[in-house]
């Protein structure tokens, strides 16, 4: 009797083993579709709570701490965390109140449905940030965390269709500023360093989320009825007093033409923007913190017409996804084209009138036909909306179809329906999805119920199909 309870003691471990490994293994890395839908599904008021302790030496590890809530609708297995970093970063896990042992496999923290209980689930992980996406320069720092990156970063959900509330906290060296999506409520001073201490965000999307830190100047204007603070590090003093004015002027006018336009009040706790020497893009939409790259916003008194035309579109551009992209927010990454097409109309609408010297619409047609053209007569095309398996490959998406035929789309679509039934069915859709996730296909359902033409068959031509339209005929 005493082996064979031995016996069936080992078959229990063995056999609880194997279950654990079995949902692990059917587990790919990155953040698969099929994961992001299933934990979508069950998965709700998401609220991060993170530290972040920056030291003074660029190399040193960044200790952090992550206090995650979320509710759990049913659990029938466990719940997984994406943190794509070396085990190794992962100091300890707690999951409500129970410390339990780190299970990190393909790129994802393992929480074992043991611990989970339906409803409010509260989830503590010490680690050292991921610096993939985290920009570490001498004396200052950024996050960029678009498609996919915020799991670089630290712990956390990383799809769109999950949104969330972030507490920020980061202790950094007394001359340093920071900025991020909400407003700094404390500051306490701890020797040679400060902890700056931020209210809770709005919800948003992991990859809006971010933070900038360093030796930056601030200025802070109120050009209408909201104060707006740039952090910045352009010491050509020329530059600074001939740009300074134009940048808060630029983003007040595309405010105030998107709050009439949408018929919706600018929909975040505060608009605030860096620019960063040498950032990767000419600007990215971060929630209450726009990063932007700096040689893009500083001009000169010599700066052509283009050139500051290119600046207040960028401007334009990046304050319209506050609205689109931000407040709305694509479902899944297939749809990332619609942000990008929606906020280069907007910049379009706001700013053309604004330089009537140039040609808006032969310049919109030498910058978007030829390339459009250029891709869609190929064998190699693809459609506009195009099927995403895995995030990981969300830098596959990009191109000459996103950039050049989707404009040309949009415009198409103003034309079939009329501009006023056309910007009814926005604010429809704006009013709708307000701090959700939409699917192009909602969109269209909105905008058809408004035209006499099919506009579902017009929008699978246009955005599910691929190549240009062949034509035959028999005389």
């Amino acid at each position: 009797m005493k082996n064979l309870f031995y016996a069936s003691f080992l078959v229990i471990i063995l056999t609880s083993c194997a279950n654990e490994n079995d949902n692990v293994k059917q587990v790919e890395s990155g953040v698969s579709e099929a994961m992001a839908t299933q934990r979508a599904s069950q998965i709700s008021n998401v609220h991060y709570n993170l530290s972040f302790d920056i030291p003074n030496e660029q190399k040193a590890p960044i200790p952090s701490q992550l206090v995650l809530n979320f509710d759990l609708e049913h659990f029938k297995e466990p719940v997984y965390l994406d943190f794509k970093e070396e085990t190794s970063k992962i100091k300890s896990v707690s999951i409500n109140k129970t410390e339990v042992d780190i299970l990190h496999k393909k790129e994802h923290i393992v929480l074992h449905e043991d611990y989970l209980i339906k409803g409010n689930n509260t989830v503590i992980i010490e680690f050292d940030a991921g610096e993939l996406s985290l920009n570490r320069n001498e004396d200052y720092l950024y996050t960029l965390l678009v498609p996919d990156r915020a799991r670089t970063l630290f712990p956390c959900f990383d799809q769109p269709n999950i949104k969330g509330m972030y507490t920020l906290n980061i202790t950094a060296p007394n001359d340093w500023k920071v900025l991020c999506g909400s407003k700094e409520i404390k500051q306490t001073q701890k020797g040679e360093y400060t902890q700056h201490n931020f209210s809770a965000s709005d919800q948003m999307s992991t990859y809006l989320f971010s933070f900038v830190a360093g030796k930056f100047e601030s200025v802070t204007q109120k050009p209408a009825n909201m104060d707006m603070t740039l952090l910045f590090r352009e010491t050509d003093t020329t530059k600074i007093k001939y740009s300074l004015d134009s940048i808060f002027d630029l983003h007040q006018q595309s405010l105030s033409f998107l709050e009439d336009y949408t018929a919706y009040p600018f929909p975040f706790q505060k608009m605030d923007f860096a620019t960063i020497p040498g950032f990767q893009y000419g600007g990215m939409e971060h929630v209450g913190a726009i990063q932007y790259r700096e040689s893009s916003l500083f001009l000169d008194e010599s700066a052509t017409a283009n050139r500051k035309l290119s600046r207040a579109k960028l401007i334009a551009h990046e304050t319209s996804h506050m609205w689109f992209g931000d407040l709305v927010t694509m479902n899944w990454f297939n749809d990332v084209w619609m942000k990008e097409v929606f906020a280069n109309f907007m910049a379009d609408k706001i700013m053309n009138p604004a330089f009537p010297d140039i040609d808006h619409q032969l310049a919109f047609m030498i910058t978007h036909y030829p390339n459009a053209y250029g891709e869609d007569r190929t064998l190699g095309t693809n459609p506009i909306r195009q099927d995403l398996e895995n995030l990981n490959n969300a830098g596959s998406l990009y191109g000459s179809i996103i950039y050049n035929k989707a404009p040309i789309m949009m415009r198409q679509l103003e034309t079939v329906l009329g501009k006023e039934a056309y910007q009814t069915g926005i604010q429809e859709y704006i009013k709708t999805f307000a701090f959700k996730n939409a699917v192009w296909g909602e969109l269209i359902d909105i905008l058809d119920k408004k035209s006499t033409t099919d506009m579902v068959g017009w929008s699978d031509v246009w955005v599910n199909s691929s190549s240009r339209p062949i034509f035959s005929d028999d005389i």
